[in-house]
């Protein structure tokens, strides 16, 4: 939960003061000490006494479909550090398709595999019980809408700020904010699904999501100010955190006691995989977007000594404006979770 909160940050520091690279030299250390930490909690414990051998077949085409989706989507969504959309590329250098296809042939040999194996990676039987479905299902919409708040949040900065070092540290703070609110608000939402349940505490977060993503999509534009933009993050990560709890409990407590590790699993792979489809469409239609309304620009002669401001602000608004649009397509994400 304090990683939610300080990881923005925690990065914006690292790029303004010190090196991207950073982010990865710290967490060396980190993991060592994560390491440690583990081994003097967890020896205390009891050893698991299940038996079994491990399912490599499963475990192996599982992996192989997700590395080859991921790879697939992601090479056809390559954004840079960029000021605007006109520095985003959609030029895979990997061949999309074919791998697309492997990941749909992996996905069928794992469930083939995962039908037959006496000790399977995952329990195909899981996905019939009732809450456990709708709630991986809910947890890959809410990554495919969060990644597009995640992404879009720092390019909005840069096209206020237009230094690229400053709009980092100040991209960081503003999505504290979001993170800030998920935090709380997941303990409130795991308090709350105590007494109420589920559906009801699932269903007011996705609708305050929602609800966030309509106003972000209606109100913000190239002069959005950093204080809109935080207290709109803060409601909207208010909706996120109470959704985080009930859904990812739904899905453990739907599952019996040796099966609770890979449910819990589970959650997390579809966020991700919800994570790597909402960066791919998001950058397909801002793309397009921005594509599409950029012959509609009318700028003065370039002889005009008014020509280079112009156009910088003719970008700022094409971004804002195809950006704007993304958040409005993530509320329409969430209200499919809704249903």
């Amino acid at each position: 939960t304090m990683g939610w909160v300080w990881g923005p940050l925690f990065g914006a520091f690292l790029v303004r003061f010190l090196d991207w690279r950073w982010q990865f030299y710290l967490n060396v250390p980190l993991a060592v000490a994560g390491i440690v930490a583990a081994w003097f909690v967890l020896r205390h414990l009891d050893e698991p006494t299940a038996t079994g051998r491990m399912d490599w077949a499963g475990a192996s085409s599982l992996t192989v479909a997700l590395v080859a989706l991921n790879v697939a989507l992601l090479e056809s969504s390559d954004i840079q550090s960029v000021t605007g959309l006109g520095d985003l590329t959609a030029q895979a250098r990997v061949p999309v398709v074919p791998l697309l296809l492997l990941a749909a042939v992996a996905t069928g040999v794992f469930w083939m595999m995962e039908r037959r194996a006496e000790n399977p990676t995952v329990d195909l039987a899981l996905f019939r019980q009732p809450d456990f479905t709708p709630a991986v299902a809910v947890n890959f919409l809410v990554g495919a809408a969060l990644i597009i708040a995640m992404v879009d949040v720092p390019f909005f900065v840069n096209v206020i700020e237009g230094d690229v070092t400053e709009a980092a540290l100040a991209s960081g703070r503003v999505l504290s904010a979001l993170t800030a609110a998920m935090a709380v608000f997941s303990y409130v939402g795991g308090r709350r699904s105590e007494r109420a349940g589920y559906r009801v505490v699932t269903l007011a977060g996705l609708t305050i999501a929602a609800s966030a993503f309509v106003l972000m999509g209606t109100t913000w534009d190239s002069e959005v100010s950093f204080w809109v933009m935080a207290w709109q993050l803060g409601v909207l990560g208010v909706g996120f955190g109470l959704v985080t709890a009930p859904t990812n409990a739904a899905v453990v407590d739907a599952a019996a006691a040796d099966q609770r590790g890979t449910a819990a699993g589970l959650v997390i792979v579809a966020r991700l995989i919800g994570l790597s489809v909402g960066l791919s469409g998001l950058t397909a239609w801002a793309l397009h977007r921005y594509n599409q309304l950029r012959p509609t620009i009318v700028l003065p002669p370039i002889s005009d000594p008014a020509y280079a401001d112009a156009a910088a602000a003719a970008q700022a608004d094409l971004t804002a404006t195809a950006l704007a649009e993304t958040f409005l397509a993530a509320a329409v994400v969430l209200v499919v979770a809704l249903v």
